[in-house]
Protein backbone atom coordinates (compact mmCIF):
# COMPACT_ATOMS: atom_id res chain seq x y z
CA UNK A 1 0.00 0.00 0.00
CA UNK A 2 1.40 3.35 -1.03
CA UNK A 3 -0.51 5.57 1.39
CA UNK A 4 1.66 7.51 3.85
CA UNK A 5 0.09 8.46 7.16
CA UNK A 6 0.61 11.98 8.40
CA UNK A 7 1.82 12.55 11.94
CA UNK A 8 -1.53 14.15 12.83
CA UNK A 9 -3.49 11.17 11.52
CA UNK A 10 -1.22 8.72 13.33
CA UNK A 11 -1.61 10.65 16.57
CA UNK A 12 -5.41 10.70 16.25
CA UNK A 13 -5.56 6.97 15.63
CA UNK A 14 -3.16 6.10 18.42
CA UNK A 15 -5.15 8.29 20.83
CA UNK A 16 -8.36 6.49 19.95
CA UNK A 17 -6.56 3.17 20.44
CA UNK A 18 -5.54 4.17 23.95
CA UNK A 19 -9.14 4.99 24.80
CA UNK A 20 -10.27 1.68 23.36
CA UNK A 21 -8.22 -0.37 25.80
CA UNK A 22 -9.84 1.46 28.72
CA UNK A 23 -13.43 0.86 27.62
CA UNK A 24 -15.59 -1.77 29.30
CA UNK A 25 -16.24 -4.73 27.00
CA UNK A 26 -19.38 -6.83 27.15
CA UNK A 27 -17.88 -10.04 25.78
CA UNK A 28 -15.07 -12.37 26.78
CA UNK A 29 -11.57 -10.90 26.45
CA UNK A 30 -9.40 -13.40 24.60
CA UNK A 31 -6.11 -11.70 25.45
CA UNK A 32 -6.79 -12.06 29.19
CA UNK A 33 -7.94 -15.66 28.86
CA UNK A 34 -4.87 -16.43 26.76
CA UNK A 35 -2.55 -14.90 29.33
CA UNK A 36 -4.01 -17.14 32.02
CA UNK A 37 -3.45 -20.12 29.72
CA UNK A 38 0.14 -19.08 28.94
CA UNK A 39 -0.62 -18.15 25.34
CA UNK A 40 -0.44 -15.05 23.17
CA UNK A 41 -3.69 -14.40 21.34
CA UNK A 42 -2.71 -12.61 18.17
CA UNK A 43 -4.13 -10.96 15.10
CA UNK A 44 -2.72 -9.52 11.93
CA UNK A 45 -3.58 -5.84 11.46
CA UNK A 46 -3.86 -3.68 8.35
CA UNK A 47 -3.00 0.02 8.35
CA UNK A 48 -5.96 1.08 6.22
CA UNK A 49 -8.47 -0.42 8.64
CA UNK A 50 -7.39 2.01 11.36
CA UNK A 51 -7.95 4.95 9.07
CA UNK A 52 -11.52 4.07 8.17
CA UNK A 53 -13.05 2.24 11.12
CA UNK A 54 -12.82 3.24 14.79
CA UNK A 55 -14.47 0.00 15.89
CA UNK A 56 -11.50 -1.86 14.41
CA UNK A 57 -9.24 -0.08 16.91
CA UNK A 58 -11.54 -0.84 19.79
CA UNK A 59 -11.84 -4.57 19.17
CA UNK A 60 -8.17 -5.10 18.30
CA UNK A 61 -7.14 -3.36 21.51
CA UNK A 62 -9.58 -5.26 23.69
CA UNK A 63 -9.13 -8.75 22.34
CA UNK A 64 -5.52 -9.36 21.29
CA UNK A 65 -2.18 -9.47 23.09
CA UNK A 66 -0.01 -9.80 19.97
CA UNK A 67 -0.13 -8.00 16.62
CA UNK A 68 1.49 -8.81 13.28
CA UNK A 69 1.48 -6.28 10.42
CA UNK A 70 -0.38 -7.72 7.43
CA UNK A 71 1.69 -5.97 4.76
CA UNK A 72 3.29 -2.95 6.44
CA UNK A 73 6.68 -4.54 7.10
CA UNK A 74 7.03 -6.55 3.90
CA UNK A 75 9.67 -5.66 1.34
CA UNK A 76 7.38 -3.64 -0.95
CA UNK A 77 6.39 -1.36 1.93
CA UNK A 78 9.78 -0.99 3.62
CA UNK A 79 12.09 -0.76 0.57
CA UNK A 80 9.91 0.30 -2.37
CA UNK A 81 12.98 1.61 -4.26
CA UNK A 82 16.45 0.12 -4.27
CA UNK A 83 18.25 1.36 -1.17
CA UNK A 84 15.47 3.78 -0.18
CA UNK A 85 13.70 2.63 2.97
CA UNK A 86 10.31 3.75 4.21
CA UNK A 87 9.18 2.60 7.65
CA UNK A 88 6.04 4.76 7.92
CA UNK A 89 3.55 1.92 7.93
CA UNK A 90 5.66 -0.62 9.81
CA UNK A 91 6.32 1.98 12.52
CA UNK A 92 2.62 2.71 12.68
CA UNK A 93 1.70 -0.90 13.52
CA UNK A 94 4.53 -1.01 16.09
CA UNK A 95 3.14 2.14 17.73
CA UNK A 96 -0.33 0.64 17.81
CA UNK A 97 1.06 -2.48 19.50
CA UNK A 98 2.89 -0.38 22.07
CA UNK A 99 -0.25 1.65 22.77
CA UNK A 100 -2.30 -1.50 23.28
CA UNK A 101 0.51 -3.05 25.35
CA UNK A 102 0.72 -5.83 22.80
CA UNK A 103 3.65 -7.89 21.57
CA UNK A 104 4.90 -6.90 18.10
CA UNK A 105 5.60 -9.79 15.73
CA UNK A 106 7.42 -8.86 12.51
CA UNK A 107 6.38 -10.27 9.13
CA UNK A 108 8.38 -10.83 6.92
CA UNK A 109 12.00 -10.24 5.96
CA UNK A 110 12.36 -12.50 2.92
CA UNK A 111 9.76 -13.94 0.55
CA UNK A 112 9.95 -15.25 -2.97
CA UNK A 113 6.87 -13.37 -4.21
CA UNK A 114 5.11 -10.00 -3.82
CA UNK A 115 8.39 -8.12 -4.03
CA UNK A 116 8.92 -4.67 -5.59
CA UNK A 117 9.59 -4.56 -9.33
CA UNK A 118 13.16 -3.32 -8.89
CA UNK A 119 13.98 -6.42 -6.88
CA UNK A 120 12.37 -8.75 -9.40
CA UNK A 121 14.66 -7.30 -12.08
CA UNK A 122 17.66 -8.68 -10.17
CA UNK A 123 16.57 -12.29 -10.70
CA UNK A 124 19.55 -14.46 -11.61
CA UNK A 125 22.15 -11.92 -10.46
CA UNK A 126 23.65 -13.82 -7.52
CA UNK A 127 26.03 -11.11 -6.34
CA UNK A 128 23.39 -8.37 -6.43
CA UNK A 129 20.80 -10.57 -4.74
CA UNK A 130 23.16 -11.42 -1.87
CA UNK A 131 23.97 -7.75 -1.40
CA UNK A 132 20.37 -6.56 -1.32
CA UNK A 133 19.18 -9.47 0.83
CA UNK A 134 21.76 -8.90 3.56
CA UNK A 135 21.30 -5.12 3.40
CA UNK A 136 17.51 -5.31 3.61
CA UNK A 137 17.33 -7.89 6.38
CA UNK A 138 19.97 -6.13 8.46
CA UNK A 139 18.41 -2.68 8.00
CA UNK A 140 14.86 -3.73 8.87
CA UNK A 141 15.74 -6.05 11.75
CA UNK A 142 18.12 -3.42 13.19
CA UNK A 143 15.44 -0.74 13.15
CA UNK A 144 13.18 -2.84 15.37
CA UNK A 145 15.94 -4.23 17.57
CA UNK A 146 14.61 -4.75 21.08
CA UNK A 147 11.04 -4.02 19.95
CA UNK A 148 10.12 -7.08 17.89
CA UNK A 149 9.43 -10.24 19.87
CA UNK A 150 9.93 -12.31 16.73
CA UNK A 151 10.36 -12.13 12.96
CA UNK A 152 9.15 -14.39 10.20
CA UNK A 153 12.56 -14.30 8.57
CA UNK A 154 11.75 -16.48 5.56
CA UNK A 155 8.22 -17.04 4.31
CA UNK A 156 6.85 -19.92 2.22
CA UNK A 157 10.07 -21.25 0.72
CA UNK A 158 9.20 -24.98 0.54
CA UNK A 159 7.37 -26.57 -2.38
CA UNK A 160 3.79 -27.70 -1.90
CA UNK A 161 4.85 -31.16 -3.07
CA UNK A 162 8.57 -31.48 -2.35
CA UNK A 163 10.58 -34.38 -3.74
CA UNK A 164 13.86 -35.98 -2.80
CA UNK A 165 15.47 -33.98 -5.60
CA UNK A 166 13.95 -30.60 -4.82
CA UNK A 167 12.56 -29.12 -1.62
CA UNK A 168 12.62 -25.37 -2.27
CA UNK A 169 10.49 -23.31 -4.63
CA UNK A 170 12.15 -21.73 -7.61
CA UNK A 171 11.87 -17.99 -7.06
CA UNK A 172 13.90 -14.80 -7.18
CA UNK A 173 16.26 -16.18 -4.51
CA UNK A 174 16.54 -19.84 -5.43
CA UNK A 175 18.51 -21.39 -7.03
CA UNK A 176 20.52 -18.22 -7.72
CA UNK A 177 21.38 -17.92 -4.02
CA UNK A 178 21.22 -21.53 -2.92
CA UNK A 179 21.88 -20.73 0.76
CA UNK A 180 19.54 -17.72 0.96
CA UNK A 181 17.56 -19.13 3.89
CA UNK A 182 20.67 -19.62 6.02
CA UNK A 183 21.93 -16.20 4.96
CA UNK A 184 18.69 -14.44 5.90
CA UNK A 185 18.60 -16.05 9.36
CA UNK A 186 22.25 -15.31 10.09
CA UNK A 187 21.84 -11.68 9.04
CA UNK A 188 18.68 -11.21 11.10
CA UNK A 189 20.38 -12.65 14.17
CA UNK A 190 23.37 -10.35 13.74
CA UNK A 191 21.01 -7.36 13.49
CA UNK A 192 18.89 -8.31 16.52
CA UNK A 193 20.32 -11.11 18.67
CA UNK A 194 17.31 -10.99 21.03
CA UNK A 195 14.53 -11.46 18.48
CA UNK A 196 13.15 -14.95 17.96
CA UNK A 197 13.58 -15.96 14.34
CA UNK A 198 10.90 -18.03 12.60
CA UNK A 199 10.34 -19.94 9.40
CA UNK A 200 6.69 -19.51 8.32
CA UNK A 201 4.64 -21.59 5.86
CA UNK A 202 1.19 -22.97 4.93
CA UNK A 203 -0.04 -26.56 4.46
CA UNK A 204 2.53 -27.62 7.02
CA UNK A 205 0.28 -27.88 10.06
CA UNK A 206 -0.31 -31.65 10.07
CA UNK A 207 1.73 -34.63 8.93
CA UNK A 208 2.40 -34.65 5.20
CA UNK A 209 5.21 -34.43 2.67
CA UNK A 210 5.58 -30.68 3.01
CA UNK A 211 5.64 -30.65 6.81
CA UNK A 212 8.17 -33.51 6.71
CA UNK A 213 10.41 -31.47 4.41
CA UNK A 214 10.11 -28.41 6.65
CA UNK A 215 10.91 -30.50 9.73
CA UNK A 216 14.04 -31.91 8.07
CA UNK A 217 15.11 -28.46 6.85
CA UNK A 218 14.78 -26.95 10.33
CA UNK A 219 16.51 -29.92 11.93
CA UNK A 220 19.43 -29.47 9.53
CA UNK A 221 19.59 -25.73 10.24
CA UNK A 222 19.76 -26.37 13.98
CA UNK A 223 22.46 -29.02 13.54
CA UNK A 224 24.50 -26.59 11.42
CA UNK A 225 24.21 -23.80 13.95
CA UNK A 226 21.86 -21.57 11.96
CA UNK A 227 19.98 -19.31 14.42
CA UNK A 228 16.39 -20.47 13.92
CA UNK A 229 14.18 -20.34 17.01
CA UNK A 230 10.68 -21.14 15.86
CA UNK A 231 8.27 -22.20 13.15
CA UNK A 232 5.02 -20.56 12.09
CA UNK A 233 2.12 -22.78 11.04
CA UNK A 234 -0.08 -20.49 8.96
CA UNK A 235 -3.31 -22.53 9.21
CA UNK A 236 -5.38 -21.16 6.32
CA UNK A 237 -8.15 -23.76 6.15
CA UNK A 238 -11.42 -24.37 4.37
CA UNK A 239 -14.44 -26.37 5.43
CA UNK A 240 -15.16 -29.70 3.80
CA UNK A 241 -13.01 -31.44 1.23
CA UNK A 242 -14.08 -29.71 -1.98
CA UNK A 243 -10.70 -28.02 -2.25
CA UNK A 244 -9.48 -29.44 -5.55
CA UNK A 245 -11.35 -26.68 -7.41
CA UNK A 246 -9.38 -23.99 -5.59
CA UNK A 247 -6.44 -22.74 -7.65
CA UNK A 248 -4.53 -21.38 -4.66
CA UNK A 249 -3.52 -24.12 -2.19
CA UNK A 250 -3.42 -21.51 0.56
CA UNK A 251 -7.16 -21.02 0.09
CA UNK A 252 -8.20 -24.59 -0.44
CA UNK A 253 -6.82 -26.91 2.23
CA UNK A 254 -8.95 -28.74 4.76
CA UNK A 255 -7.70 -28.70 8.31
CA UNK A 256 -5.63 -31.69 9.45
CA UNK A 257 -6.89 -33.82 12.30
CA UNK A 258 -6.15 -32.79 15.85
CA UNK A 259 -3.89 -35.84 16.28
CA UNK A 260 -1.78 -34.99 13.22
CA UNK A 261 -1.45 -31.35 14.19
CA UNK A 262 -0.54 -32.17 17.78
CA UNK A 263 2.04 -34.71 16.58
CA UNK A 264 3.60 -32.17 14.23
CA UNK A 265 3.77 -29.53 16.94
CA UNK A 266 5.39 -32.06 19.26
CA UNK A 267 8.15 -33.06 16.85
CA UNK A 268 8.95 -29.41 16.13
CA UNK A 269 8.95 -28.62 19.84
CA UNK A 270 11.24 -31.59 20.46
CA UNK A 271 13.79 -29.82 18.24
CA UNK A 272 13.68 -26.97 20.75
CA UNK A 273 11.62 -24.74 18.44
CA UNK A 274 8.88 -22.40 19.57
CA UNK A 275 5.69 -23.00 17.60
CA UNK A 276 3.24 -20.27 16.57
CA UNK A 277 -0.12 -20.58 14.89
CA UNK A 278 0.41 -17.51 12.71
CA UNK A 279 -2.39 -16.96 10.17
CA UNK A 280 -5.45 -18.93 11.22
CA UNK A 281 -8.70 -18.52 9.35
CA UNK A 282 -11.34 -21.02 8.26
CA UNK A 283 -13.19 -20.32 5.00
CA UNK A 284 -16.74 -21.45 4.25
CA UNK A 285 -15.61 -22.49 0.75
CA UNK A 286 -16.32 -26.20 0.40
CA UNK A 287 -18.63 -26.29 3.41
CA UNK A 288 -22.05 -27.93 3.25
CA UNK A 289 -25.28 -27.59 5.18
CA UNK A 290 -27.09 -24.61 6.60
CA UNK A 291 -25.39 -21.40 7.67
CA UNK A 292 -25.66 -22.46 11.29
CA UNK A 293 -24.17 -25.88 10.54
CA UNK A 294 -21.23 -24.30 8.74
CA UNK A 295 -20.69 -21.92 11.64
CA UNK A 296 -20.53 -24.91 13.95
CA UNK A 297 -18.11 -26.76 11.64
CA UNK A 298 -15.95 -23.65 11.56
CA UNK A 299 -15.97 -23.44 15.35
CA UNK A 300 -14.84 -27.07 15.57
CA UNK A 301 -11.81 -26.34 13.36
CA UNK A 302 -10.86 -23.29 15.42
CA UNK A 303 -11.23 -25.42 18.53
CA UNK A 304 -9.11 -28.30 17.23
CA UNK A 305 -6.29 -25.94 16.28
CA UNK A 306 -6.37 -24.35 19.72
CA UNK A 307 -6.49 -27.74 21.41
CA UNK A 308 -3.40 -28.82 19.45
CA UNK A 309 -1.58 -25.65 20.45
CA UNK A 310 -2.54 -26.04 24.10
CA UNK A 311 -1.27 -29.64 24.02
CA UNK A 312 2.37 -28.47 24.02
CA UNK A 313 3.97 -25.76 26.14
CA UNK A 314 6.23 -24.81 23.21
CA UNK A 315 3.21 -23.56 21.27
CA UNK A 316 3.18 -19.93 22.43
CA UNK A 317 0.94 -18.06 19.99
CA UNK A 318 -2.57 -18.62 18.65
CA UNK A 319 -3.00 -15.99 15.95
CA UNK A 320 -5.64 -15.19 13.37
CA UNK A 321 -4.87 -13.50 10.05
CA UNK A 322 -7.30 -10.68 10.65
CA UNK A 323 -10.16 -11.08 13.06
CA UNK A 324 -13.19 -9.67 11.19
CA UNK A 325 -14.84 -11.01 8.05
CA UNK A 326 -15.22 -7.71 6.23
CA UNK A 327 -11.47 -7.13 6.09
CA UNK A 328 -10.43 -10.71 5.37
CA UNK A 329 -7.82 -11.23 2.65
CA UNK A 330 -9.98 -14.18 1.60
CA UNK A 331 -12.96 -11.84 0.97
CA UNK A 332 -15.83 -11.32 3.37
CA UNK A 333 -18.20 -13.80 1.70
CA UNK A 334 -15.84 -16.60 2.74
CA UNK A 335 -16.65 -15.64 6.36
CA UNK A 336 -13.38 -17.04 7.75
CA UNK A 337 -12.85 -15.01 10.92
CA UNK A 338 -13.78 -14.80 14.60
CA UNK A 339 -16.12 -11.81 14.14
CA UNK A 340 -18.71 -11.23 11.44
CA UNK A 341 -18.67 -8.04 9.39
CA UNK A 342 -20.71 -6.23 12.05
CA UNK A 343 -18.24 -7.10 14.85
CA UNK A 344 -20.54 -9.73 16.29
CA UNK A 345 -18.60 -12.65 17.83
CA UNK A 346 -19.28 -15.89 15.97
CA UNK A 347 -19.54 -19.43 17.39
CA UNK A 348 -15.81 -19.89 16.68
CA UNK A 349 -15.08 -16.95 19.00
CA UNK A 350 -17.24 -18.53 21.72
CA UNK A 351 -15.47 -21.87 21.29
CA UNK A 352 -12.01 -20.29 21.58
CA UNK A 353 -13.05 -18.29 24.64
CA UNK A 354 -14.53 -21.33 26.37
CA UNK A 355 -11.51 -23.50 25.62
CA UNK A 356 -9.12 -20.88 26.94
CA UNK A 357 -11.27 -20.52 30.03
CA UNK A 358 -11.22 -24.26 30.68
CA UNK A 359 -7.89 -25.05 28.97
CA UNK A 360 -9.62 -28.07 27.49
CA UNK A 361 -12.06 -29.09 24.78
CA UNK A 362 -15.65 -27.90 25.14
Amino acid sequence: MATHLSFVLQLAIITSCAAARESQPTIAILRDLGKAAGLFIGSAAGVSHFQNDSQYNLTLGQQFSLVTPENACKWTATEPSNGKFDFTECDFILNVAMTFKQVFRGHNLCWGVHNPSWLQKLAGNKTALIDVLTRHVHTVASRYKGKAYAWDVVNEAVLDNPTSNQTLKTNIWYPAVSNYIDLAFKTAHEADPQAKLFYNDYNSEGLNGKSNAIYEMLKSMIQRGIPVHGVGLQSHFTLGDDFTKMKNPKLGRPAPSYNDMAANIKRLADLGLEVHITELDVSFAGGTGTEQQKLQQQAEVYGNVLKACLSNKMCKNYEVWGYIDKYSWRKSNYEPDLFDSNYKPKPCFDTVAAMLQNKTVV
